[in-house]
Parts: structure tokens; sequence; C-alpha cells
């Protein structure tokens, strides 16, 4: 490099400054002694005694010493792996070194090959022995005495890799790691397989997409959500209909969220697949008991469902075909290392099936749907990345048969959009804002008869705005809190004449309009490697708005011959309100290594109800908001459970037991 322009304007900062300012993305170094500024290139003076001494042990040569914080990417991805793990990468600010005191190093570990986070690895030192694992975004944090450290970096799949790193203060390293190609006969690998028994809430189970390849399959149609039906305590309502029963709970008692936003039909064809394709999913996380405290608005459990970002570095694409559908998943970069787009579609040509059938019964059938996903992932630096993801799925179906549905035009459709902004204030503290759109809706047609045509729909409507903050509080603490609201609006459905020949008298039910909020605070605290507690509190809100108008009766009978009066509430004016707090608690005692107790308290509430005249959600099921007359469901479980695991954790038992009291069921 023989020259180096520069620009700016840097009266009154201190040389150092001035220096760091100059030489940042660049591989050139600088030293201070005695009044004159000494640079290098792709090398770093050190002038500390301890360290130093560290360096002139006999254990490992150094080859090259760098400076990690004016690293460039470019030069970087010059070096092969096994050259990073030559280097020594100086962490912080040594003008910042407290000698025989501690710092924090934090980043992402990624996939080498498309830059995405990798979830659940390994990142620890030996000597000290001090070890922590990945986030779902790849994110760690290790604080370790200042001073000279080899990193460790282990995950299934990817080759083991090592960082040295002279650690001054606070400071961050990302590190990829490679795919570990190896031919073998035949190989299960199972990760976390000690979490059945070292997990402190009980009660979940998170699920890999792939697990869902070895479950039985419907006409070739891989189903994420028949995964949950092998899940104790959870069980599908029947085959033709949607939705599930957790531990005694109604269907419409389940929150099932695909990337923070609730899905309120979750089937297509009838039950017999999900909403969800596989190829577009990343993972999903059931929760029966111990539900964490930020989550909130359903009774029996959680589904919290997250789809795929798509490759930062290489096109990619996957599809295939099966008896009755067909689907393309497409992972586009569009800036190399920090956008990509993910698309996914799905569709079904049942249609043209039933149409070669020489079954009359079946030649006036007509069934369809289709699902869109699209992830839209962009970092805008080291502490920003913004996570766009939408969803749209439809299905119409026209039924010749003698069912609710005889002879008529039916569709619905679920549609969602999240908007995610993940921010990283240091290393041990970092805040997700989320902006959520979502709608359900459905329309029905019946033409057979021309006098009685009619045309019925339904919509409900979501806003919401959750931010939700994670901060790590030593070895030992993790916090998290957050508040949030949702604005429901619900046209609960109307019913009008369809045709001139028809004489159906109109029918309008008036839109219900609430603002659901909460705030939200936990902490998971291991007091020794023994024990650990997880407590939190959720504090959550419902109020009725208006206009609306709300009739009073007399006596418990609440139809048109018992109404007495009426109160007319204007546009934004609050009916009534509903609040709470909502206790979540779990307990965690290990008797051994591979046997441990659970105990865990849940208090939920739930202000949306469904209106159905069936035990299983139905596509024409409406929902309801909390009024005067329909009081918000209340849930208190208690849980506890044995945990054991043998053969070195090759196989997992387990047996829990729990107390559910139900309060405004209606």
């Amino acid at each position: 490099m023989d020259s180096l322009d520069f620009s700016g304007d840097l009266l009154g900062d201190s040389l150092e400054d001035k220096l760091d300012h100059l030489f940042r993305g660049t591989s050139i170094n600088y030293f201070q002694y005695e009044g004159s500024v000494i640079l290098t290139q792709n090398v770093a003076i050190i002038d500390d005694p301890e360290i130093t001494k560290s360096f002139l042990s006999k254990e490992k040569e150094v080859s090259i010493i760098e400076k990690g914080l004016v690293f460039s990417r470019e030069y970087i991805n010059q070096a092969e792996s096994s050259d990073l793990e030559n280097f020594v990468f100086e962490i912080g600010n040594r003008n910042q070194l407290v000698s025989g005191g501690s710092s924090t190093i934090a980043g992402y570990v990624k996939n080498m090959e498309d830059g995405e986070g990798i979830e659940g690895a390994l990142v620890y030192t030996q000597n000290p022995f001090i070890a922590s694992s990945t986030d779902e975004n790849g994110f760690y944090s290790l604080k370790l005495p200042n001073g000279k450290h080899t990193l460790f970096i282990q995950f299934v799949g990817m080759k083991t890799t090592t960082r040295n790193i002279v650690l001054f203060s606070n400071g961050r390293m990302d590190i990829e790691m490679a795919v570990d190609v190896i031919a073998l006969q035949e190989v299960l690998v199972e990760s976390d397989r000690d979490i059945n028994v070292s997990n402190v809430q009980m009660g979940v189970r998170k699920i890999d997409i792939e697990e869902s390849k070895n479950i039985p399959i419907l006409l070739g149609e891989k189903d994420l959500m028949k995964v949950s039906t092998t899940e104790a305590g959870v069980q599908a309502v029947g085959e033709g209909a949607s939705g599930f029963n957790v531990r005694g709970g109604k269907s419409d008692q389940n929150l099932i969220m695909l990337n923070k936003a609730p899905i309120y039909n979750s089937s297509h064809f009838f039950g017999f697949f999900s909403v969800f394709n596989s190829e577009a999913m990343e993972s999903m996380e059931i929760f029966k008991s111990g539900i964490p405290a930020k989550y909130g608005g359903r009774l029996s459990s959680v589904f919290d469902i997250r789809s795929k970002s798509g490759s930062k570095t290489d096109f990619k694409g996957e599809g295939g075909i099966s008896p009755i559908t067909g689907r393309l998943t497409l992972e586009i970069p569009l800036i190399d290392e920090k956008t990509s787009l993910l698309v996914s579609g799905r569709t079904t040509y049942s249609n043209w099936i039933l149409n070669k059938s020489k079954d009359a019964e079946f030649n006036g059938n007509k069934v369809s749907f289709y699902d869109v996903n699209g992830t839209l992932d962009h970092e805008i630096g080291e502490k920003d990345r913004l996570v766009l993801t939408g969803y749209y799925s439809k299905d119409k179906f026209k039924l010749a048969s003698d069912t609710l549905f005889s002879f008529s035009d039916f569709e619905y459709t679920n549609s969602n959009a999240t908007l995610d902004w993940i921010h990283q204030f240091n290393p041990n503290f970092d805040l997700n804002v989320s902006a959520i759109l979502v709608k359900y809706q459905y329309d029905l047609s019946f033409t057979d008869s021309p006098p009685n045509s009619f045309n019925q729909d339904f919509t409900l409507e979501e806003k919401n705005i959750e931010v939700e903050l994670n901060n790590f509080v030593g070895e030992r603490h993790t916090l998290n809190y957050g508040f949030g609201a949702k604005y429901y609006t619900i046209n609960p459905g109307s019913k009008l004449p369809l045709g001139s020949e028809s004489i159906i008298a109109p029918q309008v039910v008036p839109k219900e309009r609430g603002i659901e909020s909460f705030i939200h605070i936990s902490d998971q605290f291991e007091i020794t490697d023994r024990i650990s507690v997880y407590g939190g509190l959720r504090y959550s809100m419902f109020n009725a708005l208006g206009p609306q108008t709300v009739f009073s009766y007399e006596g418990s009978v609440v139809n048109s011959s018992t109404r007495a009066d009426s109160t007319l509430y204007g546009s934004g004016e609050i009916i009534n309100s509903y609040h709470g707090p909502e206790f979540r608690l779990s307990g965690r005692f290990s008797i051994t290594d591979f046997s441990s107790l659970k105990i865990s308290y849940n208090k939920t509430r739930q202000y949306v109800h469904v209106m159905s005249n069936s035990a299983s959600l139905s596509p024409t099921d409406t929902w309801r908001l909390s009024n005067p007359h329909l009081l918000p469901q209340i849930s208190d479980q208690l849980s506890l459970g044995f945990y054991r695991n043998m053969l070195n954790n090759k196989i997992e038992t387990s047996v829990e037991t729990y107390y559910k009291f139900l309060q405004n069921l209606k």
C-alpha cells in the first residue's frame, strides 16, 4: 500500500481517534511509542507484559497477529479457514484494558455458504472452561478474563474451528463455519440430547422441520402440523376437521403463530393438510405448559412457527410434485452477504383429478388451495437487521353432496405480514421491534335456488406492535421484557340477497373493535448447576371500543325477548375493560446428570372467542371479542413432571401430571 486517501474534519479529536478513523476498514495497524507512531500492515504490536508473556509460551507458535476491529470483510474473505485459525485477533481497545478484569466478547456464528446464523452452536474456552450456545439468530456472548484465549466453536454437521484472541475490553467477533461432509453408511444425529432433562421449562418441544419427513404423509404431501399430534397431550380433532385439542382445551384455545402473526385457520382441504409449506419453514416450538411470559392471548398452548430466510451468497431452488400438489421454493441473494429473498409457493390441481372421475358424485365437486410465503432479510450493519415476512393462502371449494356447503361457492383466506427490526446495543443487550398485520376472512355464496340465493361473509383483522428486549445479566441471569398492543376489527358477518330473484332478508351484524395491550418481564436464573428457576409476569388489558350499541337484559337469559335497554357508544369510546396479571413460574431440580424434577404454574387469559356449532374448528366459525356479556376466558394450570434419559441420552422418558382450572367458558 503506497498511499491512503483521506478526507474529513478531525479537529478537536485526539491523535488516537484520528488514527482509528483513518485506518478503520484497512489492514493497517498503528502503535504509539515515545511520541512516534509506528505503522504496520497485517501485524499488530502489543505492549503488555502479561499478554506478551503468554505469546512466548511454547504451547503454540503464533504466525500472524491481527487487530480484529480493523479487519475489512474483503481482507478476511481472502483467507482460508485454516489461516484464520492461525491469526490472533485483538478484541476491544487496549487503552481500556483492566489488569485482572473481565470483558465480554460477542457476535454471530454463521454458515460460510449462505451467511445464515447457526442456532445451537457451542462457543467455549478450555482454560478456564466457559461456554455459551448461540440463540435462534446465531448470536453468542462470553464473559472472559482479559488476556489471551482460544475460542472453540462446534456444531453438528459443521467443521469445528478455533479463534485465537487477545481480549482487552468488550468487543465483537463474527465467526463463519464450513459444512463438514462425511460419507457414512447410516447415521442418526441429534443435538441438545439432554435438553429433556436440563431445560427449566416443561411441556416444551422444539421440532426441526426435517422431523416432519419421518411422519407418514397423505398423498405425498409433508405436513408440519401432523408432527405435533405425536406429542403427548396434543390430539387432532378428527379427520376432515381442523384444529387440535391440547390437554383438554378447546381447539380455539391454541395460539398458532407464523413469524409472530396469529393464524386463525391452520388447515387446507378440510383439515387434511396444514397451511404451512414445510419447504419454507425453519422450526416450530410447542408450549403446553411452562409458557414464557412473552406469549399470551390463548389458554391451552402456543405453536411458534418460524419461516426460513434465503441464502445471502448462493442462488438455490427446490421443488416437487405430489399426486395433488406442486411446490417451488427459490432463495435469491440480492446483495452479497447482506440481503436475501426467499419466495415459496404451493398449489393443488385436485380439480383436474376430480373432473377425471367417472363418478357423477365427484364430478360436481371443486376443491383447490394455494399458499405463498416470502422473506426479505437485510443486514443494515453489524448491529441492525431488518426482516420482512409475508404469507397468503386461499381455499376454494364447492361440494355437490348433502353437506353444509352443498351447491355453495365457499372460499377463505389467511394473510399476514411481519416486519422485524433487530438491534444490538451491546453484546449483552438487544432489541426486537415487530409490526404485524393479520387478516382472516371467508365468503360463502349459495346459488342453487334463485329465490334463496345469498352471500355471507366474515372478516377479522389485527394490527399489532410488539417490543421485546433481551438482557444477559452475568452468566446465570437472562432477562426478557417488553410490551405491545393489538388492535382488533371484526366484521361478525352479513347475509345479503344474491340476484334479483332472491327473497332473502338482509342481515348485517355491527362491527366489533377492541385493543389488547400487555407488558411482560421474566428472568431465568441458574441458582446452582442443579437448580434453575424461571419467573415471569405478564399483565394484560382488553378494552372493547365503540361505535357500538350495547343492550342490557333482564335476568340471566340473554335474547331479544329479555332485552331491557340499550346504550350507544361513540367511535373510540371504551365500552368496558378487562385486565389482570398472568403469572408464569417454572423450576427444575437435577437429581443426576440424566434425571430431573420440574414444576410449573401458568395463568393465562383469552379475550377472543370462537362461535361454533361444532366441536372442531370449521371454516364458517366466527370469532367474537369480549364484551359486557362475553367475559374473558381464564386458565390456571399447575404441572409436575419427572424426566429421565437413559443409555447416554439415547432414550428420553418423562411423566407429567397437570391440573387445569378454566373459567368463563361458553
